[in-house]
């Protein structure tokens, strides 16, 4: 991603809203702004387009806690986790929504990080956003953004300073409540990145003053945490080119299929074709050679021609055989019916049964082109298939 649009919301609609455009890459801001409530949401996301949101929101909505666990954790353990924080909590737990953040081991102790907030507030953030036409990718409080070193860190965006005490505690607090606040948590020294209020009593280290959604945008590299997990768990957008393509992708991959199909159907045709012409002439063959084992039909014949060399009639016989069974492999649509050989006249009569006219005549300019005359008698067609008879006479 080239740019990142961050959006800092508010707990009331009527409160400030502000938002900043970030280049990761360069650590530069490209834009920013402030709105003055929900309402000109829409009106920002029609100026800035249909970018991915990274919304912040206030860390004093959000309590954060590491939870000690047992044992290591589970997927039992941690569906647990809710009602084991039952009685620290001030509602139902079914009105809260705890988002999990890493799981550490120190001291021989697991502790599983937790995010809790109110259930209702973080729909009606994400409502804000979707209703103005934002997509919302990551959601997480502010303060937790803020630099881990040095800490405890702090930086007054609006009218609240956010605070951040270690890597999985930090707070937003109002800023006529900061200086009570500052007294109760006796910090022995804070790092600053905002001009310090005047008169404010706390040891303090200015650090070099940054714009706060700024600051704040360089922590995004620092964590993978997001809230929106489980059922708000972000849902990928489809690619538009491919919304635009899909149907003709989908029209082509079924042309595809059917036409292989259709090709699969007529090889598995043509080869029970084949196999009945080579079963019929196999039938021929141990009619004159009853009791022979077959097994392979053309050197087997190659063999009865060398034996019956001085049989000219039976040489032209074979002859005529291996011939037409070759021919008929070329066009495995022809099915032979009948077989008969006249000696006299050193013909070879068969009857055959085809899909078309056009199979009889690419079997007779097979056998006439190896110098066979061929006699085509009348053919015949019976609905389905062409019947006809077709002798042939030996090569001149």
């Amino acid at each position: 991603m080239n740019e990142q649009l961050i959006i800092r919301l508010a707990s009331q609609p009527e409160q400030s809203i502000s938002w900043l455009i970030w280049a990761p890459l360069t650590q530069d801001v490209i834009a920013s702004g402030e709105i003055t409530g929900v309402e000109q949401l829409t009106g920002l996301a029609e100026r800035l387009g249909q970018r991915p949101v990274i919304a912040l929101v206030p860390a004093s909505e959000v309590v954060l806690k590491k939870v000690q666990l047992p044992t290591k954790p589970t997927k039992q353990l941690v569906q647990a986790l809710p009602y084991m924080l039952e009685e620290e909590q001030a509602e139902d737990i079914d009105k809260l929504f705890f988002a999990l953040g890493q799981v550490q081991f120190e001291n021989g102790i697991y502790l599983q990080q937790v995010a809790i907030c109110q259930r209702q507030r973080l729909e009606l953030w994400l409502a804000w956003l979707q209703q103005a036409g934002f997509r919302v990718s990551r959601l997480l409080p502010d303060a937790l953004l803020l630099p881990t070193t040095p800490l405890p860190a702090c930086i007054k965006l609006q009218q609240h300073w956010l605070l951040r005490q270690d890597e999985w505690q930090a707070t937003a607090v109002e800023d006529s409540w900061w200086a009570d606040y500052l007294s109760l948590a006796a910090f022995t020294e804070l790092n600053c990145y905002s001009p310090w209020p005047s008169g404010l009593e706390q040891s303090h280290r200015l650090m070099e003053p940054e714009l706060p959604l700024a600051l704040l945008a360089k922590g995004l590299t620092q964590t993978s945490f997001t809230m929106l997990q489980g059922s708000y768990t972000p849902k990928k957008p489809e690619n538009k080119v491919w919304q635009q393509w899909r149907f003709s992708v989908a029209l082509a991959a079924g042309v595809v299929v059917l036409y292989m199909l259709q090709t699969s159907l007529n090889v598995w045709q043509q080869q029970r074709q084949l196999a009945a012409a080579t079963a019929e002439l196999q039938h021929e063959y141990l009619q004159l050679f009853p009791g022979e084992r077959i097994v392979n039909l053309n050197r087997q014949l190659q063999q009865k021609l060398q034996s019956v060399g001085a049989n000219n009639s039976e040489q032209n016989f074979f002859v005529h055989l291996q011939m037409l069974q070759s021919r008929l492999a070329t066009i495995p649509d022809i099915r032979l019916d009948s077989l008969r050989y006249d000696a006299s006249r050193q013909e070879l009569r068969f009857s055959a049964n085809a899909a078309g006219f056009q199979s009889f005549e690419q079997l007779k300019n097979a056998l006439e082109q190896v110098g066979y005359n061929i006699e085509q008698g009348a053919l015949s067609n019976d609905g389905s298939r062409v019947q006809g008879t077709v002798v042939m006479r030996g090569r001149q």
